[in-house]
């Protein structure tokens, strides 16, 4: 049995790995802190038979590794502090078996490990809590960008201007606000700020 866990923490992937040790201690485990090694380890064979991943990596990898293991039908837990609607709704889509919070305690997380390994679903009480709370909130969904406006955005959000956006991607400034304009538009973003702010909530995590 091989088991991926991707977390760019080193203490957590040892916390974890001795979590799945005390249940199965033969796994073979398979720790990963980038994007580019765990996609490695899930691409190439003999491949994984489970995995458990962090959403917040500093190299911005979101729900890469989530969606490549549905895409595999590979079952998956995710183990973050990242919790909220927005996520919650996000995995859901893509079959999450297990979505346990970081805060929720070392027994949640070898619940969600325990059921994991036997193909069952679990979600620890704070996910619970935000999947059902009834609480109004403003979503902050994810961006539907072209490359030419992914491109704009980008620069734009490491605190760059339009002028100097213009001279990095050597494009008029005209072509800029045009970028800028038909984002919104099509995000429905009430202005740059929350374009910016969508942007960066799913793109750097």
């Amino acid at each position: 049995m091989r088991i991926l866990i991707f977390d760019d923490h080193e203490a957590i992937q040892y916390f974890v790995k001795q979590q799945i040790e005390n249940i199965i201690p033969n796994a073979e485990i398979l720790r990963c802190s980038t994007l580019e090694s765990a996609i490695s380890v899930i691409t190439t064979q003999p491949g994984i038979d489970f995995a458990i991943c962090d959403l917040e990596i500093n190299s911005g990898s979101n729900l890469s590794i989530p969606e490549m293991c549905f895409d595999r039908n590979i079952a998956y837990m995710v183990y973050s502090s990242h919790v909220n609607k927005v996520i919650v709704s996000e995995l859901m889509k893509i079959n999450v078996n297990c979505y346990v919070s970081k805060t929720s305690g070392v027994d949640s997380l070898k619940r969600g490990i325990e059921m994991l390994l036997n193909g069952q679903k679990f979600n620890c009480h704070l996910v619970m809590s935000t999947i059902e709370s009834k609480e109004e909130f403003k979503q902050t969904e994810r961006l539907f960008l072209s490359n030419g406006q992914k491109a704009v955005v980008e620069v734009l959000s490491k605190g760059h201007n339009r002028v100097e956006a213009a001279k990095i991607l050597k494009i008029k400034k005209a072509t800029i606000n045009n970028h800028i304009a038909r984002a919104r538009e099509i995000n429905e973003c009430e202005n740059f700020e929350e374009l910016l702010r969508r942007y960066r909530f799913w793109d750097n995590l």
